[in-house]
């Protein structure tokens, strides 16, 4: 038996009701709060043995880092140990993409996830997260690992949407969830540092749904 709580279907629902009709979510309290707090724990430790590593731009060999782009640092979660809270995290991300594979039928095969920690000053200019000749990054999911965070303390995630922007706090448990081809965005600067879990489930690259 998981010691953290089952997060309800509902709200795996509720996402995919949002994605079917305008290609975004944002959940609060869509990750258990002791499963934040402790995915929140091994991320700054992570940071302080400097097992954490500046984030690259572009691909092959236009591969760069680039702070005034991109200023956030990362690790890959299946190169971190294994632990309870890294399998309930994926078991979650499981459960999610079943459900939207059963709704939406987007034929989603493999989800990829990293932490990410921004320093205070450190934000992600605007950008989609699928790339140009790749196809396979279908939806994106943000778990948010901030206990405690304030008004004013910035590191906002951006939507620049059809109908303006939507900006999503960084707040323990909240998930944002959006078509990784569609949805503009960007990470505002924060006063302090900034914790999530960014991924992508991917489709195979033989899926008839890319040709």
């Amino acid at each position: 038996m998981s010691e953290f709580p089952v997060v309800a279907v509902e709200c795996f629902e509720l996402i995919a009701d949002d994605l079917a009709v305008r290609g975004w979510s944002v959940q609060a309290a869509a990750i258990p709060f002791d499963l934040a707090a402790q995915l929140a724990q091994i991320c700054r430790a992570l940071w302080q043995a400097d097992q954490l590593t500046p984030a690259a731009i572009g691909r092959g060999a236009d591969l760069a880092v680039v702070p005034e782009i991109r200023g956030d640092y990362t690790r890959w979660l299946d190169d971190c140990p294994a632990s309870p809270a890294r399998s309930a995290y994926l078991k979650l991300m499981s459960e999610l993409r079943d459900t939207l594979n059963r709704t939406l039928f987007l034929g989603l095969d493999t989800f990829e996830t990293h932490f990410a920690l921004y320093p205070p000053g450190a934000g992600y200019s605007k950008h989609l997260d699928r790339f140009q000749n790749s196809p396979l990054r279908t939806v994106s999911v943000v778990a948010y690992l901030n206990a405690d965070w304030q008004p004013g303390d910035g590191g906002e995630l951006r939507l620049h949407l059809k109908e303006g922007v939507v900006d999503v706090e960084p707040r323990a448990g909240t998930l944002a969830v959006f078509m990784s081809a569609r949805i503009l965005h960007e990470v505002l600067p924060a006063q302090r540092d900034r914790c999530s879990l960014v991924g992508w489930f991917r489709r195979r690259p033989d899926n008839p749904l890319l040709r």
